[in-house]
């Protein structure tokens, strides 16, 4: 038996066809995205095909290989030759939180490209270490975490940064956008099969791209295309990663980068949850320490994007793929991002094209976070998604500052009561582990469970005390971390308490008998 599979371990199938166009077209959005937001951080797209796109590339390359690798180990081990390999991929998520929270805000008020690349490496350096680290302990977060508290901090991101900016993408460039992603809500909310089993998001793709042919040639769609870089081969570059950490102005962006490495973390080991309920039982330990290295990996070599496990594993295995799918993935990428052909592509296939699939991603999300708690700690999902609002709303209305020629500096205080400006500001600065805290706060308060809710609003006192969560200082360059002690008192008391009123409230409920504590709160019902 085992002769008779090793002998059917094909390294390429049928089945891996079908996969490598699914894993791509999952994939090729976020290279996309990586092209097209580069100007908000600065970055000329030849820096882009030269510096961040390669390294990018073997990083994605290394992840597919070892997969295709441990998936073929795993058919060996256990004489089966429809073992899976897990997909693979640059973390969207990551793409709009890096260039919107991180380095589109430090090129904002430094005008400097080079700056902004180098927080980009450092937060991707911390975050594959946060990754390979947490490949051994993750599993002890993940059962002292509500879900709902893993699942907001990114739905509240997809919201706000998938969803809202492109949605409004879409309707101003209606004309090559609107109908693409009516189309893909079509196919991927009805599940149904295209002829030959064309992807969707290839077709929606190409339907987009004929679409801008068709009206550059009538002269209804045209816009200025930014000069292009040669089409030739670029070799990565390792970069000096530990001169970054002596950059004291990267540190504040650390309340960005460790949750969402943490929830990266968490998430690929939910996705191994899955990959093992669809058949494939993978050592935990190895598959998160490669996700981890291949976001080192990126980093050293100059790209600031982490890497992660996708989703999809099932869908894949029902289609046939196996090992191939991810090796032949791998190579693409690696073609199209060291050879200048991806930044050409965006000429024939704008962002707001591609912009639909990203929505889709978004919408999936925030839906995500909604079904997978329980039915009444959905309003602590709900909460968790408004810091993340409250911090894409201020970079909109910087943006507005900036354009009218001002800035929040001179806009804020004129806002008075129209518009809490400073209450905007402060609860989108470090909104992720706002997010965090607030739904984890939630969800053990509505389980009764006053300690552990005080727990996680004591974190939230010492945070907001050392200024990691809003505390911030307005100039003319914007909004500005403040790090320090005791740099946003209110929210410091306030917080604690709030956590000494939650300990009266578990001493309340241990001493008053239980026909008191029926609970009247609201409740969603099933």
């Amino acid at each position: 038996m085992a002769t008779a599979t090793e002998a059917n371990l094909r390294w390429f199938t049928a089945g891996d066809v079908d996969g490598f166009f699914g894993l791509f077209f999952s994939g090729f959005p976020d290279l996309l995205l990586i092209v097209g937001l580069a100007p908000v951080c600065g970055f000329p797209l030849g820096f882009v095909a030269s510096r961040i796109l390669p390294g990018a590339a073997i990083s994605i390359l290394a992840g597919n290989l070892f997969y295709a690798w441990q998936a073929r180990r795993l058919a060996h081990r256990e004489c089966r030759s429809n073992v899976t390999a897990i997909p693979f991929g640059i973390n969207t998520p990551t793409i709009f939180a890096y260039v919107f929270l991180i380095m589109g805000p430090i090129y904002t008020r430094t005008h400097d490209a080079n700056l902004a690349w180098h927080a980009g490496i450092f937060a991707s350096m911390v975050s594959g270490i946060v990754q390979t680290v947490g490949a051994s302990c993750t599993d002890w977060l993940r059962r002292s975490t509500p879900r709902a508290a893993l699942l907001s901090p990114l739905a509240g991101l997809a919201l706000a940064y998938l969803c809202l900016g492109f949605v409004f993408g879409v309707f101003q460039q209606a004309a090559i956008a609107l109908l693409p992603m009516l189309v893909l809500l079509t196919l991927y909310g009805s599940h149904l099969k295209l002829p030959y089993r064309v992807p969707p998001g290839l077709f929606v793709i190409a339907l987009g791209a004929v679409l801008v042919a068709v009206l550059r040639r009538l002269h209804i769609y045209t816009v200025p295309v930014p000069a292009l870089p040669a089409v030739k081969l670029y070799l990565p570059h390792a970069t000096n990663i530990f001169a970054l950490f002596n950059q004291r102005s990267y540190w504040p962006y650390l309340a960005v980068i460790i949750p969402l490495a943490a929830l990266d973390t968490l998430g690929s080991l939910m996705i191994l949850e899955s990959v093992k309920v669809a058949g494939d039982d993978y050592a935990t330990k190895p598959s998160l320490l490669m996700n981890g290295l291949g976001t080192l990996t990126a980093a050293c070599l100059g790209s600031p994007f982490p890497t992660t496990l996708y989703l999809g594993h099932a869908a894949h295995k029902a289609n046939g793929a196996r090992s191939g799918y991810s090796v032949l993935n791998g190579l693409v990428t690696l073609l199209l991002c060291t050879t200048g052909i991806l930044p050409v592509v965006l000429r024939f296939v704008p962002l707001q094209v591609a912009a639909p699939v990203i929505i889709w991603f978004g919408l999936i999300t925030v839906a995500q976070a909604m079904v997978e708690v329980p039915a009444n700690q959905a309003i602590a999902v709900i909460i968790g998604l408004i810091p993340a609002l409250s911090q894409w709303a201020t970079g909109i209305a910087d943006t507005v500052a900036r354009k009218a020629g001002s800035s929040l500096l001179e806009v804020a205080p004129r806002m008075g009561d129209d518009l809490a400006m400073g209450g905007l500001i402060a609860l989108g600065q470090g909104s992720l582990l706002t997010s965090m805290l607030w739904s984890a706060a939630l969800a053990f308060i509505i389980q009764r469970r006053f300690v552990s809710a005080a727990a996680w609003l004591a974190a939230a006192a010492g945070l907001s005390a050392i200024g990691i969560i809003h505390a911030y200082t307005l100039s003319s360059n914007g909004v500005e971390s403040r790090i320090g002690w005791w740099v946003a008192p209110e929210f410091t008391l306030a917080y604690a308490a709030g956590a000494v009123f939650l300990l009266v409230c578990a001493w309340y409920a241990r001493a008053r008998p239980a026909e008191y504590l029926e609970r009247e709160t609201f409740v969603i019902t099933e």
